[in-house]
């Protein structure tokens, strides 16, 4: 009998453990993250410590309808060239382009909404394509810029082609790298089955969630995975590293840049007309680039006949050898190409 007594107040304190521990998980989740702008970014402070010529990086921050992007500048070129970058990353992903590009042009790179030190909305709404590119034509306004040469990664590519299809009057020039635009790639996960394969990864990341993403070491993984790799091949510093580690690997943050998924890219079976941006057919009219690597598997044939049907203007640069992140595995190659893009 005193056992029985013994196993049962031991499984109702635990009971009572676990509960309380859901509780503060559940609390912790909800919790908002803050960033102490006070508080310079690290990121920054390396690239100074590691970059070349009398231009430095400074960082601000501009706030949009009650959203604030993080953004970090150098140069005082008269033309700008705004980065975007992708998932999973932040504004440092295209350091090498902006060292190499800051004598001669303004360069500025964008912490997407949910990345990096950027405000992080719990409104799956505000991470729309069109809501980031109405964002995106306010800051360029707020820089006093009538038009930019824009270039994006990943998510950040399909923002950035989409921007220019939106607002082409406020695009020189648009670099993509590694993922089409939205309208080129929901007209090919419905079509072809392939793309559907190749894609499907997207479902898995929407149903993520902070507490998921705390016990599955989301943050860890990603490093190993992407960046740590990175590190061994030289192609980042240790201490570069060690920032892509810090901006990417809190759980939180991570499932508010999943937002970018859940937003934008309904199952193959559910996409509306709606869902297109900025509009089924929509072409593009600034002169584009489009760039690759050989070994991404997230791109095909299919995807550059799709681009080159979509676009008005477009040159592109495939990368023998190259996976997902050809302006860090090859930044000279990218770097020269955006150059010349540019120039022409």
């Amino acid at each position: 009998m005193g056992q029985n007594v013994r196993l049962r107040n031991f499984f109702i304190l635990l009971l009572g453990l676990l509960i309380v521990a859901a509780a503060a998980l559940a609390i912790w989740a909800m919790t908002p993250l803050a960033v102490d702008r006070a508080e310079a970014d690290p990121a920054v402070l390396t690239a100074n410590a590691n970059g070349r010529g009398a231009e430095t990086f400074t960082e601000g921050y501009f706030e949009h309808e009650g959203r604030t992007l993080h953004y970090v500048e150098a140069g005082d070129g008269e033309e700008t060239i705004v980065f975007l970058h992708g998932f999973a990353s932040f504004w440092c992903s295209h350091i090498r382009q902006m060292e190499a590009l800051k004598s001669d042009y303004r360069v500025i790179a964008i912490d997407g909404l949910g990345a990096g030190r950027s405000d992080t909305p719990a409104d799956v709404e505000a991470y729309r394509f069109d809501a980031m590119a109405e964002h995106v034509r306010a800051f360029i306004d707020y820089l006093g810029e009538d038009r930019v040469h824009i270039v994006g990664h990943d998510l950040g590519a399909g923002l950035a082609i989409g921007f220019s299809m939106q607002y082409p009057e406020r695009v020189h020039t648009v670099t993509g790298m590694s993922a089409p635009p939205l309208n080129v790639l929901l007209d090919l996960i419905q079509s072809d089955e392939d793309h559907r394969e190749t894609f499907a990864y997207v479902e898995r990341f929407k149903q993520a969630n902070p507490v998921i993403l705390l016990v599955m070491r989301a943050g860890p993984q990603i490093y190993s995975s992407v960046h740590e790799p990175l590190v061994r091949e030289g192609k980042l510093s240790v201490a570069e590293g060690q920032a892509f580690q810090n901006a990417t690997g809190n759980p939180k943050r991570i499932n508010a840049h999943l937002n970018w998924y859940r937003a934008n890219i309904p199952a193959p079976d559910e996409v509306t007309a709606s869902d297109y941006f900025p509009a089924r057919g929509a072409r593009l009219s600034a002169a584009a680039l489009f760039i690759w690597g050989s070994d991404d598997a997230l791109i095909s044939g299919k995807t550059i006949s799709a681009l080159e049907a979509s676009a008005d203007d477009i040159d592109f640069l495939e990368l023998e050898g190259v996976g997902h992140r050809p302006h860090i595995e090859e930044p000279e190659s990218v770097t020269d190409a955006i150059r010349r893009h540019i120039a022409k």
